[in-house]
C-alpha cells in the first residue's frame, strides 16, 4: 500500500510550485527586469545579507550549544558548516561595504568568492544530510578539535583571498559583469540543490516529515523547500551584470525564504522541542498514573480471589495485610486479623521459636525461603481459631520498604494432604510386608515342590530305571525289545536330569545342605557351562554364613541377575563381589554388556528389578544400579547386619 502524503508536505510543495511558477514568469521577463536598477542597492543588500548571516549563526549556535557535551557527527558537522558559512558571509558583506557603487571588480572578487564557498558549503552539506545512512556519536575533546579547525581553515582561506585574490579563478569583470567561471558554479549549485530537495521530498513521502539526526531533530519538510528556494535563487544570482540590477535582489529574497525554512526546519524545532517534551512528559506521567492504578486493582484482585492465604507483618510481627483466604484458613474474619500479632495463628509452643526464625531470615538478607514443603516435616503449624492446630506448607518472602522490613508468608492448609500421605504410607508399609510375605510362601511352595520332585518322582523314575536295568539282563529278549529298552532307559535318565534341573531351579538343594556359599559356587558354575560367560564369585565363606531367609533372598538376587545378564547383556564377564562388616554386608554384580538404556529401568515390565528391589527392602538394606551404555551394568546391594539377626544364624550353624 502506497504511503500518503502528510498534508504539511502538501501545503509546502503547493507554496514551492507557485514560487516557481513566479520565478518562471520573472525569468521569462528577465530582458526588461534587466532595465530596472535599485537605488541604494548596496544598503539593501547588506541588509538581506546580514539577516541571512544572523539566521545562520543561529544555526549554529543550535547545532553546537544546545545539547551540551551530547553530540553526533551529523549536528558537529553542520555546526561546523554553518559556522563558516555565517563567516564568509559575513566577509562576503565586509567586501562589497568597502566599495561604495561597486566600481571595483578585484574587491567584487572578493565579495563574490566568499558567497561561492559559503554556497557551496550549504549546498554540500545538506545534500550530504539528505544522503547519511548512520551517524556515531562524537566526544567532547573531537567535537573541539573539529571547531577549532574549521574555523582555522575558514581563516585561512579568508586571508588569502583578502591578500591573493587571483588564487580563485576571477568570477567578475568590470565591464561585462560575472564571468562564466561564476555561471558554472552557480549551475552546479542548482544542479545540487535541485538533487537534494528530490532527495528530500522522496525521503518524506517513504519514512517520516520528523527525525532525529544524532541529538539534533530536523523536520524534513522545511529543508526540502529551503533547497527549492536556494536553486531558485541560485538562478537569478547567475542572471545579473551589475551589483545594482533588480536580479540581485530577487535571488537574495529567494535566498532569505530558503535560510528561514533552514531556521524553522532546524533551529525553531529544537527550540520548541523542550515544551513539546514537558507536555509530552505529563501526558506519559498521567498514563503512568493511570497504568498504576489498574496494576494496584488488578493486584488488589489477586491478591482477595487467590485460594492461597496471604499474610504480611511489618517489623514488629503485626499483620498488615490479610486476604480473604488467610481468614478463612484460620476461621477468623479480614478485620479480625488486621493489626493483630502474627502470634494469633501460632500454636503456643511455637511463639518464640517462629518470631527468633523470621528475625533470623531477615538477617540473612535472603528475600525468599519455602517452609513446611517435605511431606515428612510439617514444622510449620498453624493454630485456628477453635484452638485446633493443623500443617501449613508455606514460603516466606521479605521486603524492605522505606527502610523498614516487612515480611509476607503465602501458605495452604495440608491437613488433607498430610493424612492421604499417612494413608499412603501405611498402604505402602502393608504392601511391603504383603510382598514380604509372598516371597516367604512362594519359597515355601518351592522348596516343598522341589523336595517332592526330588524325594518322590525322582525316586520314582531312579526306581523304575533300576528295572529297566534288570529287564535288559533278560536273555530271551529279542533285538527289537532290547533296543526299545535301551531307548525307554535313555528317556528315563533324561526325564531324571531335568528333573533334578527344574528341582535345583526351585529350591538348590546346596543352599539347604551346604549353605549361601556352596550354592552360589554351584550357581556360578551353572551359569558359566550353560550361557558361556565367564563368573568370577569373590566371597569367603564366613562372609555368607546368614540366616535361611536372608540366604534365600540374596541367592535370589544374584540368581535374577545372572538371568537379567544372559537376556539382555550380552556379556563376556560377570564379577560377584562380597564384603562383609559387623553391621553390614555389602556386594556388586558387575557385567562388562551393552548396558541399560537411560529410561528402561523404569520400564512398569522391569519385573526383574521390581523383585530385587522388593527382596532388598525387605531386609531394609540398600539397592542401585548404576549402567552405561556400551561399558555394562553394576548392581550394588547393602544389608544391614544387626546383632540379632547377624549372631542368630551363626549359634544355629
Amino acid at each position: 500500500m502506497k504511503k500518503l502524503i502528510p498534508n504539511e508536505l502538501q501545503g509546502i510543495t503547493f507554496l514551492s510550485l507557485v514560487l516557481f511558477l513566479i520565478s518562471s514568469y520573472l525569468w521569462s521577463q528577465q530582458a526588461w527586469l534587466a532595465q530596472i536598477k535599485i537605488p541604494n542597492a548596496l544598503t539593501i543588500h547588506t541588509g538581506l545579507e546580514t539577516a541571512t548571516i544572523i539566521i545562520f549563526t543561529s544555526v549554529f549556535i543550535v547545532c553546537w550549544n544546545a545539547f551540551g557535551n551530547l553530540r553526533k557527527r551529523s549536528s558537529l558537522i553542520l555546526a561546523v558548516t554553518f559556522l563558516s558559512a555565517s563567516t564568509f558571509g559575513f566577509f562576503h558583506a565586509i567586501s562589497f561595504q568597502g566599495m561604495p557603487g561597486f566600481l571595483t571588480a578585484v574587491d567584487m572578487h572578493k565579495s563574490l568568492s566568499f558567497w561561492l564557498l559559503s554556497r557551496f558549503l550549504i549546498s554540500f552539506t545538506l545534500l550530504g544530510l539528505v544522503l547519511q545512512n548512520r551517524d556515531i556519536d562524537v566526544s567532547d575533546k573531537i567535537s573541539t578539535i573539529s571547531i577549532c579547525l574549521g574555523l582555522f581553515f575558514t581563516l585561512a582561506v579568508t586571508t588569502i583571498i583578502f591578500n591573493y585574490p587571483e588564487v580563485l579563478p576571477t568570477t567578475y569583470l568590470k565591464d561585462s559583469g560575472q564571468t562564466n567561471f561564476k555561471i558554472q558554479c552557480e549551475i552546479i549549485l542548482v544542479a545540487t540543490n535541485s538533487v537534494t530537495a528530490l532527495l528530500f521530498y522522496r525521503q518524506i513521502i517513504s519514512t517520516d516529515n520528523l527525525s532525529i539526526e544524532g541529538h539534533l531533530k530536523i523536520k524534513r519538510s522545511l529543508l526540502f523547500f529551503a533547497a527549492v528556494m536556494m536553486a531558485i535563487s541560485e538562478i537569478y544570482f547567475s542572471l545579473y551584470r551589475f551589483p545594482d540590477e533588480i536580479f540581485v535582489a530577487i535571488g537574495h529574497g529567494f535566498q532569505l525564504f530558503a535560510a528561514l525554512a533552514i531556521y524553522r526546519g532546524m533551529v525553531g524545532i529544537n527550540i520548541h522541542a523542550p515544551y513539546s517534551s514537558l507536555i509530552q512528559s505529563t501526558q506519559d506521567l498521567q498514563l503512568a498514573a493511570d497504568e498504576l492504578r489498574i496494576h494496584k486493582e488488578r493486584l488488589t484482585g489477586v491478591i482477595e480471589t487467590a485460594m492461597d492465604g496471604i499474610l504480611t507483618i511489618n517489623d514488629q510481627h503485626e499483620i498488615i495485610l490479610a486476604n480473604p483466604a488467610a481468614a478463612n484458613i484460620f476461621g477468623y474474619a479480614v478485620n479480625d486479623l488486621m493489626g493483630a500479632s502474627i502470634d494469633i495463628v501460632i500454636p503456643m509452643r511455637h511463639r518464640h521459636v517462629h518470631s527468633a526464625h523470621v528475625n533470623q531470615f531477615g538477617e540473612r538478607g535472603k528475600t525468599k525461603r519455602k517452609m513446611g514443603g517435605s511431606f515428612d516435616d510439617y514444622y510449620v503449624t498453624g493454630l485456628h481459631a477453635n484452638g485446633s492446630e493443623f500443617p501449613i506448607e508455606a514460603s516466606i518472602s521479605s521486603l524492605i520498604e522505606n527502610d523498614k522490613r516487612f515480611f509476607t508468608v503465602i501458605f495452604r492448609d495440608i491437613s488433607e494432604r498430610k493424612a492421604a500421605k499417612e494413608k499412603m504410607a501405611q498402604y505402602h508399609s502393608e504392601l511391603t510386608q504383603l510382598s514380604s510375605a509372598l516371597q516367604s510362601i512362594r519359597e515355601e511352595e518351592r522348596k516343598h515342590i522341589a523336595r517332592e520332585l526330588h524325594d518322590d518322582l525322582g525316586q520314582l523314575l531312579a526306581a523304575l530305571r533300576m528295572d529297566l536295568s534288570l529287564l535288559q539282563r533278560d536273555q530271551t529278549m529279542t533285538e527289537k525289545s532290547r533296543l526299545t529298552v535301551s531307548s525307554i532307559d535313555q528317556l528315563l535318565l533324561t526325564s531324571i536330569t531335568t528333573l533334578r534341573r527344574i528341582a535345583t531351579d526351585l529350591r538348590p538343594r546346596a543352599l539347604d545342605e551346604g549353605g549361601l556359599f556352596f550354592a552360589l559356587q554351584t550357581l556360578q558354575k551353572e551359569f558359566s557351562q550353560r550361557h558361556g560367560v565367564h563368573c568370577d564369585l569373590i566371597a569367603d565363606e564366613e562372609q555368607l554364613i546368614l540366616d535361611d531367609e536372608r540366604s534365600t533372598a540374596i541367592f535370589r538376587i544374584i540368581q535374577e541377575s545372572l538371568t537379567n545378564v544372559a537376556r539382555h547383556a550380552k556379556a563376556n564377564h560377570v564379577d560377584i563381589h562380597f564384603d562383609r562388616t559387623h553391621d553390614a554386608l555389602t556386594f556388586a554384580i558387575q557385567d562388562d554388556g551393552r548396558g541399560i538404556e537411560e529410561g528402561a529401568m523404569n520400564k512398569t515390565r522391569s519385573f526383574g528389578l521390581v523383585g530385587m528391589r522388593e527382596r532388598v527392602k525387605a531386609m531394609r538394606g540398600e539397592f542401585q544400579v548404576h549402567s552405561e551404555v556400551g561399558k555394562g551394568t553394576q548392581i550394588q546391594i547393602c544389608i544391614p547386619l544387626n546383632s540379632e539377626n547377624a549372631n542368630s544364624p551363626m549359634s544355629t550353624k
